[in-house]
């Protein structure tokens, strides 16, 4: 019986080309699109899940208040790592880890800018990086040891296994490889290479420090169920130790938490991460629409399955009346949907396969082909399989296998009036879906525009950043005075400077004694250093008073700039000559003058107070060229320079328009991505919309051929089939335009420089699904109104 079933399955499948062409071409795209969003999904929530025991492993995480603001941080205290091993049961192991950023490891051969992490001795036994090549017990006990990532050791000596022992310099010391690792993939601590934190005794001193806060602490658990009864314990643990030592007026510790591992990447709202951060947000996001998709593809179905009723009708009668049951025609017609959708997955794997490197692309990612072998995404393509072959073929098994066998016989069956409904019901859904994505769309393009477009209070274009390597703190200031001082000798090179980060970057946080109301009030202030022509050369504007001058030697020591944040948060209507001061410097300094607000940081935050103090020999040299230079001849030129001051080391540059930029790629990406995925759903409602305007124009042919006979205009017929479709798409307008709104305003709170939605983007939107829509239905309208009228009205 079930052979038979199938097997007039494929007969009515072969016997409806069309119709099964357009069910299947629809429920391939969406399945394709389920798929590779499932896999982007669950790549993004694998992160650090390949770590042996990753259940047990956990981050701790801490409260802080910066002048009365709460925040949540990733960091921790520094002696953190070594009381949770020593004190608390619940915990195996600890340990505490810095992040340097990026800087010059250099070998005999050639000089890298690499990734650098501190870190104490017990950082491989809490975190299981897998070796290639040494002892993770011994690989940090020695104070000039360095463990590398296997890609680097490649890069620096060929193999893992010829590393080992090998000398590389950071900082004018030499360091022995005595570690390869495998970096766990992926995992949101990107390490390149580790040191030691004893080696420098600059950093060691943290690991005995309650009164400050800078690195992260992880620990494993000896059993992942205890993570409940040590977070029970914290409060006594922060009241005991962190609270007695809290030094800091403006910023203070007032809680611990800690946080698995594997929830670490996708915890965007903690502040100071460590490494690579994503989006939960937009792990919905892209969830719903893949729901959205199939959704779609199995309302076409359903929407063209019912249509085809009339059709059916007759079949379902002769059957009944031979003596078939209802069951033996729902399993039928089920068995008709699975066969549909098991063709349909057939060509959707195709498209993954074929579209899976344009998506990885797309996506920054590294998904693999060898994801569709594995058993947890056999089961969610067996899953699609049920939920489709159910869900789509459920609802017309059930209609049409419930006619009456003298009604389904008549000549004159049709569809009843409720059924139609429905069809009305899921077209409105489909297109209401449909709507909500192109407005999504539309607004997340608006948005990526106005940050292009947003006044930043500086000109980022024209200007290239080089990382200075850290060679000691001498040598580095010498090298980078002569530097500036020759690059500012090319004839294409309008400024040069310096600073101790990028606009963009976060700034230095730190305590300062500011006047305010004739008293030094302790306030915990954002800075950042610059040298003289920082001001010049990246076209900021001063509001009152003056930049900082060489011929001034004062300005150096006992001078500071603030920006027009800073004077309204100060209550200073004229700030010349307002002091302000480090906690122990024995000497005060003036404000001399006033930037104008720039935007120091990402334009997803507020422009805060800021203090630019005169720090000359810090952190990358910049240059602006100008305009009319060949970027290529200046570029080597500039190479040129560098070679002669920096030999071993590259010129490690980059555009600061381009960096700035940077800050918003995961929006943009996911811009293209949301784009990609609205213009498929379209497609797939428009094709369901084509083959259901078909057999609609089938249906009413004898119609269509009288009002022809009649003196019914082609213009007439069309209109007339496609005023119902216009009607629906207006109520699909009505449905999608309070939602898409608020979705989208939700979504533009994380900016603090946000775009208002226009009245105009549900109005252009509305218009062009109206027309997507219309044109879609008219060509079969008119196909219908141009046909031969005599044809139509033969009988049958």
């Amino acid at each position: 019986m079930t052979k038979n079933y199938w097997l007039t399955s494929w007969r009515n499948i072969t016997r409806n080309r069309a119709h099964a062409a357009i069910n299947i071409i629809g429920l391939a795209v969406g399945i394709a699109s389920c798929i590779l969003i499932y896999l982007f999904l669950q790549h993004e929530l694998s992160y650090d899940q390949s770590f042996s025991d990753a259940d047990r492993l956990y981050r701790v995480t801490s409260d802080m208040s910066l002048n009365g603001q709460a925040k949540k941080t990733a960091l921790s205290h520094g002696p953190m790592a070594q009381t949770l091993t020593e004190e608390y049961p619940e915990v195996e192991q600890a340990t505490f880890l810095l992040q340097m950023g990026q800087n010059s490891l250099r070998s005999n051969e050639n000089a890298l800018t690499v990734g650098i992490s501190y870190a104490d001795s017990n950082f491989f036994k809490v975190l299981p990086f897998p070796f290639v090549a040494g002892d993770p017990a011994s690989a940090l006990q020695n104070p000039f040891s360095v463990v590398l990532t296997e890609a680097l050791a490649r890069k620096y000596f060929g193999s893992a296994d010829s590393a080992l022992g090998k000398p590389l310099t950071y900082i004018a010391r030499t360091f022995l490889v005595t570690g390869v690792i495998s970096h766990p993939q992926p995992s949101h601590l990107q390490i390149d290479a580790v040191l030691p934190l004893h080696y420098d005794t600059n950093t060691e001193y943290m690991l005995n420090q309650w009164q400050m806060v800078g690195g992260y602490t992880y620990l494993k658990l000896f059993k992942a169920e205890q993570a409940g009864a040590l977070m029970s314990k914290l409060p006594e643990l922060y009241n005991r130790k962190a609270k007695p030592n809290q030094q800091m007026d403006g910023i203070a510790v007032t809680g611990y938490s800690i946080q698995p591992i594997t929830d670490a990447y996708l915890d965007k709202d903690l502040e100071y991460p460590v490494g690579e951060v994503g989006n939960i947000t937009y792990i919905y996001i892209f969830g719903v629409i893949a729901v959205f998709i199939l959704l779609i593809a199995a309302i076409n179905y359903i929407n063209l399955a019912t249509a085809r009723s009339a059709k059916r009708s007759k079949e379902v009668g002769l059957r009944k009346t031979i003596g078939a049951s209802r069951s033996q025609l729902v399993k039928q017609f089920l068995a008709e949907s699975f066969m549909l959708t098991l063709i349909a997955v057939v060509v959707a794997l195709a498209i993954v396969e074929l579209i899976l490197p344009l998506f990885n692309s797309l996506t920054e990612r590294n998904i693999d082909t060898i994801f569709i072998l594995k058993p947890e995404v056999g089961l969610f393509i067996l899953g699609i399989v049920i939920f489709v072959g159910f869900m789509a073929g459920g609802y017309p098994a059930l209609y049409l296998s419930g006619y009456k066998p003298v009604e389904a016989l008549k000549a004159n069956a049709t569809p009843n009036s409720g059924n139609a409904r429905l069809r009305k019901a899921l077209v409105v859904l489909q297109f209401t879906i449909s709507l909500i994505l192109i407005i999504g769309t539309v607004v997340v393009f608006n948005q990526m525009q106005h940050l292009k477009d947003v006044n930043l209070g500086f000109q980022k274009e024209q200007v290239i950043s080089v990382k200075i390597p850290s060679i000691g703190w001498v040598k580095q200031k010498e090298k980078l005075a002569l530097l500036k001082k020759e690059m500012l000798e090319l004839p294409q090179i309008a400024y040069t400077s310096s600073a101790q980060q990028l606009p963009g970057e976060d700034a230095l946080t730190s305590d300062f004694q500011v006047e305010i109301n004739h008293k030094m009030v302790t306030r915990t202030i954002n800075h950042i250093g610059v040298d003289y022509s920082y001001i010049d050369l990246m076209g900021i504007k001063l509001a009152e008073g003056r930049g900082y001058s060489r011929e001034i030697r004062t300005d150096e020591t006992h001078s500071y700039l603030i920006n027009e944040a800073a004077a309204r948060e100060f209550g200073w209507t004229d700030a010349l000559d307002k002091r302000i001061k480090l906690p122990d410097d024995t000497l005060t300094s003036k404000v001399i003058g006033v930037v104008k607000d720039f935007n120091y940081k990402s334009l997803h935050s507020k422009i805060e107070p800021l203090i630019i103090r005169l720090e000359p020999h810090f952190g990358r040299l910049l240059t602006r060229v100008n305009a009319e230079a060949n970027l290529s001849a200046t570029l080597a030129d500039m190479d040129k320079v560098w070679k002669k001051h920096f030999p071993e080391f590259p010129m490690d540059y980059q555009f600061l328009d381009e960096s700035f930029q940077q800050q918003y790629r995961a929006e943009e990406k996911m811009l293209v991505i949301f784009t990609y995925f609205t213009i498929l759903t379209i497609v797939i409602a428009c094709l369901g919309l084509f083959g259901l305007s078909a057999y609609m124009a089938e249906q009413r042919t004898k119609e269509i051929g009288i009002r022809i006979v009649l003196g019914s205009s082609v213009s007439e017929i069309v209109l007339l089939l496609s005023r119902s479709f216009a009607l629906l798409v207006l109520i699909a307008i009505i449905v999608a335009i309070p939602i898409a709104w608020y979705s989208m305003d939700k979504w533009l709170q994380n900016f603090a420089y946000r775009i208002e939605i226009s009245w105009w983007v549900f109005v252009t939107t509305g218009l062009a699904a109206m027309t997507i829509a219309l044109a879609t239905v008219s060509y079969q309208a008119m196909k219908a109104a141009l046909a031969d009228p005599i044809k139509a009205l033969r009988t049958e």
